[in-house]
């Protein structure tokens, strides 16, 4: 190949490969102190991309695109479809068992039941208290296919630095 194609191709390469990586993994900056204590303000989180709903679990924290809101949002993910839960301020409970959340420093807010539709789930702060989740929404429920990433509070950046 002559120095004058790979000049052209090798940048439309680099771009290509580029745009598939931040498709895998890339930075979620937490903007809320609704996911405290797991997450603060400021904190960047390394979130992987999902590609299927079945990669999803309960107690994930997620990354989704909320239209309501306009914007990406970190919440755990609490309801897969067909799920009954029950938020109060005694804890949670979905389909009808306890679930056991160490990660929520200080119950409270609304308390709400709920009935999560197919292909749909339900999402909440760990800091139940002060958090704008499910409970607070016009439309509680969001698509599946919103589930941007999968955030890996384990591994993340603070104004300390890695964490």
């Amino acid at each position: 190949m002559s120095t004058a194609v790979l000049a052209l191709v090798l940048p439309i390469i680099a771009a290509l490969a580029a745009r598939r990586l931040r498709r895998l993994a890339w930075l979620t900056r937490v903007t809320s102190w609704s996911m405290y204590p797991t997450l603060s303000p400021g904190d960047r989180v390394l979130t992987r991309g999902i590609r299927r709903a079945n990669q999803l679990h309960r107690g994930d924290v997620v990354v989704a695109d909320s239209d309501e809101l306009g914007r990406p949002i970190i919440k755990r993910l609490i309801g897969l479809p067909g799920d009954r839960v029950h938020v109060d301020a005694l804890g949670l409970s979905v389909n009808g068992a306890p679930v056991d959340e160490p990660y929520v420093a200080a119950p409270g807010g609304p308390a709400a039941r709920f009935v999560v539709p197919a292909r749909s789930v339900l999402l909440l702060g760990d800091n139940r208290a002060a958090s704008s989740d499910s409970r607070s929404w016009t439309q509680p429920y969001l698509p599946l296919g919103a589930i941007k990433g999968r955030a890996g509070a384990a591994l993340r950046w603070t104004s300390r630095g890695w964490a």
